[in-house]
């Protein structure tokens, strides 16, 4: 039950709102108010609004994601009122080898990774190629309560999404420096390498907040059992399928 003590008087509220303002006013204002515009909703579980995949199957949509990263440097774009983001990644263009070489002497990425890289199936990948990507919460996908690793790290045809090629979370390090959802982002796919101790489980990467300092990231692995119990506030990312132009 809502209950109002008092009325805010003008002069209390000039420092938090004047933050705020710095805040939609930096390179993150989108983010800003995308969280005010779900702080407004008179609704906050909701799931996916048809114009949202209106736009997302709209190839101009991906062209301005494209474009956001190009003159920005990050990857991720969403409009104001999207309660998701989305990226188009380039994957692949080199080999197995090179890749493994250009980890290991960068010094920002995860050292214990590396074996992991040997695990990858890395087929298809000798030509780059472009992935479109969306990172979302699973309640958009009317998944609203605690539910077992498989109903979510799956296909859901309804919203045109696929779970990603194993490679994704290696390709997409070098790009993403930060999140501000304090919960781990997981990619899905399906992903039992022969190396795995309990091959009953799925292997998952995952990118999380790195401890006691901003919101910067690591990335790391879990192998997870069927029964695992998975929030419908946490981050997932899957791959879109866009439907072919039409003549």
């Amino acid at each position: 039950m809502k209950k109002i003590l008092r009325e805010v008087a003008h002069s209390e509220s000039e420092g938090s709102l004047g933050q705020f303002n710095k805040l939609l006013a930096g390179k993150d204002g989108h983010y800003w108010l995308h969280q005010l515009d779900l702080l407004m909703r008179k609704e906050l579980t909701h799931t996916f609004e048809k114009s949202w995949l209106e736009d997302l199957d709209w190839h101009f949509t991906w062209l301005q994601a494209k474009h956001h990263f190009r003159t920005s440097e990050d990857l991720w774009y969403n409009e104001p009122d999207w309660p998701f983001q989305i990226c188009v990644l380039e994957i692949g263009g080199k080999t197995r080898k090179k890749f493994r070489e250009e980890w290991q002497a960068n010094k920002r990425f995860e050292e214990a990774m590396v074996k992991h890289i040997d695990d990858l199936p890395w087929k298809g990948l000798k030509e780059k190629k472009e992935i479109l990507l969306i990172r979302l919460q699973p309640r958009l996908l009317g998944i609203h309560n605690e539910s077992d690793l498989p109903e979510i790290n799956c296909a859901h045809p309804d919203f045109n999404l696929l779970q990603c090629p194993p490679e994704t979370a290696f390709f997409m390090r070098p790009l993403v420096k930060e999140y501000f959802d304090k919960k781990p982002t997981l990619v899905a796919m399906n992903f039992r390498p022969q190396t795995m101790a309990d091959r009953s489980k799925q292997r998952v990467f995952h990118f999380n907040l790195s401890r006691g300092y901003g919101n910067n990231l690591y990335m790391h692995v879990w192998d997870l059992a069927a029964t695992k119990s998975i929030e419908p506030n946490s981050w997932w990312i899957f791959q879109y399928e866009l439907k072919p132009k039409e003549d």
